[in-house]
């Protein structure tokens, strides 16, 4: 239970570390239904991956993890998802619910609009979380969403990406995710 809890702090709270390698493709991929464009004046917010969990179940991890609360509370964080081998909730921060925000992370397409391009990626909190069990829990997991595809050139470094946050699931074939951000832009992170 121990090294259990230390991966779920280690999913949700980590330093970032490099990327994924892609998974499933679609080359016949059609535009997603007409999403909302971002508005381009919006100030983005800064946020991390911490600010996604709700406080009440951050400070649960954390007395499972120092030992202070009883270890049934662990069967909390367990059995949502119906991803195989996937730790967490679906326990969101409603506050981000429309916020335009700016966050870092590694994105992993879901989809190839064209050959180094999508419109639907993870955004993924640590190198590795698309392809080693278990994916990051589902609150620590954003769908990304956009209305034109996204070039990338490299899956093994960081980036960030500003969009408008919602509270959706969306369940993949790689991992269940709890929020969902309509794409504005991804630029390469520079700290």
């Amino acid at each position: 239970m121990t090294a259990m809890l230390r991966m779920m702090l280690a999913a949700g709270l980590a330093p970032l570390a490099f990327a994924c390698s892609p998974g499933g493709s679609d080359p016949s991929a059609d535009a997603p239904e007409e999403l909302q464009r971002v508005d381009a004046s919006l100030e983005a917010e800064q946020i991390s991956w911490r600010d996604l969990i709700p406080e009440e179940e951050l400070e649960a991890i954390e007395a499972l993890n120092e030992g202070r609360a009883d270890p049934s509370l662990m069967s909390r964080f367990t059995g949502s998802s119906p991803v195989e081998n996937q730790v967490g909730t679906f326990n969101v921060v409603e506050d981000l619910a429309g916020a335009v925000v700016r966050m870092p992370g590694y994105i992993l397409p879901l989809d190839y609009a064209e050959q180094g391009s999508a419109r639907e990626f993870l955004l993924l909190p640590y190198h590795g979380a698309c392809v080693h069990y278990p994916p990051p829990p589902p609150n620590q997991i954003v769908y990304l969403r956009s209305p034109d595809p996204i070039e990338y050139s490299s899956l093994w470094e960081p980036v960030w990406v500003e969009g408008r946050m919602e509270i959706e699931r969306v369940d993949t074939d790689l991992a269940a995710a709890a929020y969902t951000l309509v794409v504005r832009s991804v630029r390469d992170y520079e700290p």
